[in-house]
C-alpha cells in the first residue's frame, strides 16, 4: 500500500459511504502515513447525489480540522477539495483556494452540470476537456489533475484526438510542473469493458501513460477512496498499477503536495 493519499471523499457527496474518522482510522490501519480529503467540491446550485451541498462545506471544514488534530500523533490529515474548472463559479472556487490545504481538479463536466465527461464521444469535446484543463493550471487554482483520462469513460475507442489530448495534457504538466494521477477509481473498480478498440478499463489507460512515461511527466497514485474499506484492499492499486507495468513513470508519490500548493497559492488568480 501507498503511504500518502490525496484523493478522499466523504458520505457528503451522496455516493460515498462512512464517517470522516472511519476513513482516518482504515487509512491508519492501511499503513498511510498521510491522508487528504478531497470531496466533490459544493457550488451554489445543489446536485444532490454527486457532490456536496454548500450548507455541508462548514461541517466538513470543521470535521477535518478536528480530525487533523486529534490523530496528529498518527497521521497527516490535510482540507483539500476536488474541485472543477467553472468560470462562472469562480467567486466560489476563489474560497476554495484560499482556504483549503490544497485541490486536486476533477473535471467531470465542461460546464456546471452540463457536457459531462462520461458521455464524451467527439473530438470536440476531448479538446474543450483538455482547454479546461490547461485554463485551470494557467491559474493555479489546483495541484494535481485527478484522472485525467477519466473522459474515455464511453468514448469508443483510443485515436489520434485522444493521444494528441494525452500529449498536451503532458506539455500541460511539464509547463505548470503539475503531477497526473493514476487513478484507481470507478475506472478499475468496475473491471474492464468493451470498446471497439478491443477490450480495457476505462481509466487509467496505457496509450496516455506511454505518453506521460515518455515525457517524464511527474505521476501521483490517487486511491479516489468512497468507502474505508477500501484502504484495506490494494485490489484497486494493483489494477491500476497493472496497466502501466513497465512504462517507468516518474511517480512522485512522496510530494510535499501542501508545500507545493502554498506556493501556486501566491500565484493564483
Amino acid at each position: 500500500m501507498i503511504k500518502a493519499n490525496y484523493h478522499t471523499h466523504t458520505a457528503r457527496c451522496g455516493h460515498a459511504i462512512g464517517t470522516d474518522e472511519e476513513y482516518v482510522q482504515a487509512a491508519i490501519q492501511a499503513g498511510l502515513t498521510t491522508l487528504g480529503f478531497s470531496d466533490h467540491a459544493a457550488y451554489p446550485t445543489p446536485c444532490p447525489g454527486l457532490r456536496m451541498n454548500i450548507e455541508q462545506i462548514p461541517d466538513y471544514y470543521q470535521s477535518i480540522r478536528t480530525l487533523q488534530e486529534k490523530c496528529a500523533s498518527q497521521i497527516d490529515i490535510h482540507l483539500g477539495m476536488e474541485v472543477e474548472y467553472y468560470p462562472s463559479q469562480w467567486d466560489t472556487i476563489r474560497e476554495y483556494r484560499k482556504t483549503l490545504d490544497y485541490i486536486i481538479l476533477g473535471q467531470h463536466n465542461l460546464t456546471i452540470d452540463k457536457d459531462s465527461v462520461y458521455e464524451f464521444d467527439n473530438s470536440d469535446q476531448v479538446e474543450r476537456y483538455v482547454k479546461c484543463l490547461e485554463e485551470a493550471c494557467q491559474h493555479y487554482m489546483c495541484d494535481y489533475i485527478a484522472h485525467p483520462d477519466v473522459f474515455l469513460w464511453k468514448y469508443p475507442k483510443i485515436d489520434e484526438s485522444v493521444l494528441k489530448a494525452a500529449e498536451k495534457i503532458a506539455d500541460i504538466s511539464r509547463f505548470y510542473d503539475i503531477p497526473l494521477e493514476l487513478n484507481c477509481g470507478t475506472g478499475v473498480r468496475i473491471g474492464k469493458k468493451e470498446y471497439l478498440d478491443g477490450e480495457r478499463y476505462a481509466y487509467p489507460t496505457r496509450a496516455f501513460f506511454e505518453i506521460f512515461a515518455k515525457r517524464k511527466c511527474p505521476v501521483i497514485i490517487g486511491l479516489d477512496v468512497h468507502d474505508p474499506k477500501q484502504f484495506l484492499t490494494e485490489q484497486n492499486l494493483d489494477r491500476a498499477l497493472s496497466v502501466v507495468d513497465g512504462l517507468g513513470l516518474n511517480f512522485v508519490q512522496d510530494i510535499d503536495l501542501v508545500g507545493e500548493a502554498k506556493k501556486r497559492k501566491l500565484k493564483f488568480y
